[in-house]
């Protein structure tokens, strides 16, 4: 006679998780992203997906595959930071433990959200937990892999030792995952953001709030990495990230020379994303003369320093 197995212990209100995806215009990856959020291993998990106003409402497709996912379609684009704020909002207020922010453009291993989870409960604190993240196409290279800060303390090096758990200096918004009175705590993505930069901004708040955030080794996830841009490096891209990043300095630099100091990563980011282009510039007048150019990432650049300072935030117009 064969032993009947247990049924899985459900967790706690206070482990529930609510996993959070927006879709734009990319509903072949959300429904992969979807498949592998079925085959994670821990029990209290819900999935809420945000149309963030795709040009052909697809979510049909949705419901068809996986009945047991909600769907919600909103009738704009509301960025990755407003779109993240209804499921945030909604984590608020269903009494879950946990909210994870996750990209369409991704694939979890089947132990990521459950690993990600335990992450939390080793650290005991509000905080930002992040899986280790491989490129979709070129798994053997990590896009988010943090070892142990030099200098860490005896604390610190048990921690990553036992329980696989890092800190980091930084947060990566292509999954985030947090105990919901983080949010309850600092409050809200910053909607000015719109995309790019907001993920930082969030975690800026919670470290000035005293909160940190941290990499579960034992998380494991692929990332195909700008899908909804339409790649890597676009103009759309480089607008926003010229735009916010002067927006982000406002908000958090330490003084002029901290100020500054961020400009100067600015230029040196967008020097060398005009060299990839063009590796024909190679000198800082090459890339005045580029800056002044017709080319599409220079307008966009252009634009993002004129937006910030006439105050123009949100989607790009």
């Amino acid at each position: 006679m064969s032993q009947m197995l247990p049924e899985p212990t459900m967790p706690s209100a206070a482990e529930r998780v609510l996993v959070v995806v927006l879709n734009f215009n990319g509903m072949d990856d959300t429904l992969g992203c979807l498949a592998s959020l079925r085959g994670q291993d821990w029990v209290g998990l819900d999935v809420l997906v945000i149309d963030n106003g795709s040009a052909t409402d697809e979510t049909a497709r949705i419901v068809a595959a996986f009945p047991e996912v909600e769907v919600i379609v909103e009738p704009e684009n509301l960025g990755w930071a407003g779109g993240n704020n209804v499921g945030l909002r909604r984590a608020l207020a269903g009494g879950y433990g946990y909210v994870c922010l996750l990209n369409n453009d991704t694939v979890l291993g089947h132990a990521a959200i459950g690993e990600m989870v335990a992450a939390a409960g080793v650290i005991a604190a509000p905080c930002l937990v992040h899986p280790v993240i491989h490129y979709f196409d070129d798994p053997g290279t990590a896009q988010l892999f943090p070892g142990l800060p030099v200098g860490a303390d005896a604390a610190a090096q048990a921690r990553a030792e036992i329980a696989g758990i890092v800190e980091m200096d930084h947060a990566y918004g292509a999954c985030l995952l947090m105990p919901v009175g983080l949010p309850r705590a600092i409050g809200l993505l910053d909607e000015r953001f719109f995309l790019q930069l907001e993920e930082e901004d969030f975690f800026q708040r919670a470290r000035r709030a005293g909160f940190g955030a941290f990499c579960a080794w034992r998380a494991r996830m692929l990332h195909k990495e700008s899908a909804s841009f339409g790649g890597r490096v676009t103009a759309a891209k480089t607008y926003y990230q010229v735009r916010n990043t002067f927006l982000l300095a406002e908000k958090h630099a330490r003084g002029m020379g901290d100020f500054a100091g961020r400009l100067k990563r600015l230029l040196w980011a967008l020097f060398q994303r005009f060299h990839g282009l063009d590796p024909t510039m190679t000198s800082w007048g090459g890339f005045a003369r580029r800056m002044l150019s017709g080319d599409a990432h220079a307008r966009a650049a252009r634009q993002g320093v004129a937006d910030y300072l006439l105050r123009r935030f949100g989607r790009r117009g």
